[in-house]
């Protein structure tokens, strides 16, 4: 049996794997609407980690508290980050989309200071310059003004909201950690984000559902249920700066994914552009562990 380090390093590393191909999943998904593809996500995700929770005898750690409006902006978020990276992966490729929910620290970086009293430091601000060149990298901005397909250009800016939203997702995330523990937190999110998008339970027919019903439930189980079992789980015996670097394996496996399992061409200004984004998403994790040492 691996030693808990080990074993705690292994189980974030395979949750950032398995977070690496929700948007293969989502690709692969015909005929329905973003909205039913989330809801059924969704609902195949949170009945496997409410079972998990019940056989654990962990449900009372559900029980809402104080800052009950946090945890529901916390559901929105989760929404809203959801919805336009979904809409990113239809829209680009899924190493496009990807990399630009690894905007996310670009925005952390400039929030903190603002919401949560964090001070910027140099080298987050370097890191932030080296995030930006690469966002500049990827989405060619003097192409998307040219003769690029307007359907495209949606997705390159849905792409960007859902790195916004994903650091308010963190943001909030952190706020909240004295009163909800992380299990505690995705649990709510995806609740709320179930019943949200709830109308769309019945926006296809039967058919479509059953087409597409094999996915759906790997989509639920995998890249949800499993991977934010493991992750959450791993956190216990792996220290934060460790669990931010390992986390970046979910951007790298997704092109990796696209690449192999959707033939999606990857081009070289992805390539450095998304090597970018991550050298800029490692140096803030540096920077934010050697805060927390401080």
């Amino acid at each position: 049996m691996p030693s808990s380090p080990l074993k705690g390093h292994i189980e974030v590393a395979s949750a950032a794997i398995l977070f690496g191909t929700i948007g293969i999943f989502v690709s692969l998904v015909n005929r329905m609407p973003i909205g039913s593809i989330i809801f059924y996500r969704l609902l195949f995700g949170i009945t496997a980690i409410a079972i998990f929770f019940a056989c654990c005898g962990r449900l009372g750690e559900l029980r809402l508290k104080e800052k009950r409006r946090y945890i529901f902006l916390l559901g929105i978020l989760e929404a809203g980050t959801m919805l336009s990276y979904f809409i990113s992966v239809k829209h680009t490729t899924v190493a496009i989309a990807v990399l630009l929910l690894y905007t996310a620290p670009i925005y952390v970086t400039l929030l903190s200071p603002l919401l949560l009293k964090e001070p910027v430091t140099r080298r987050s601000l370097s890191a932030l310059v080296l995030s930006m060149a690469g966002v500049i990298l990827v989405i060619q901005p003097g192409t998307v003004f040219q003769d690029m397909d307007s359907m495209y250009a949606i997705g390159l800016l849905c792409g960007l909201i859902s790195g916004l939203l994903y650091a308010c997702m963190i943001l909030t995330s952190r706020y909240l950690k004295s009163y909800y523990t992380g299990t505690a937190q995705a649990a709510w999110a995806i609740i709320i984000t179930l019943v949200i998008f709830l109308p769309y339970s019945t926006a296809i027919s039967s058919g479509v559902l059953l087409d597409n019903l094999h996915l759906l439930i790997l989509l639920g189980l995998l890249p949800t249920a499993a991977s934010l079992t493991l992750y959450f789980s791993g956190l216990a015996y792996v220290r934060a700066q460790n669990a931010s670097i390992i986390s970046l394996l979910e951007p790298a496996s997704a092109v990796v994914f696209a690449a192999i399992i959707l033939s999606q061409p990857i081009t070289s200004s992805v390539l450095v552009g998304g090597g970018l984004i991550l050298v800029g998403a490692l140096v803030v994790s540096g920077a934010g562990a050697a805060g927390a040492r401080a």
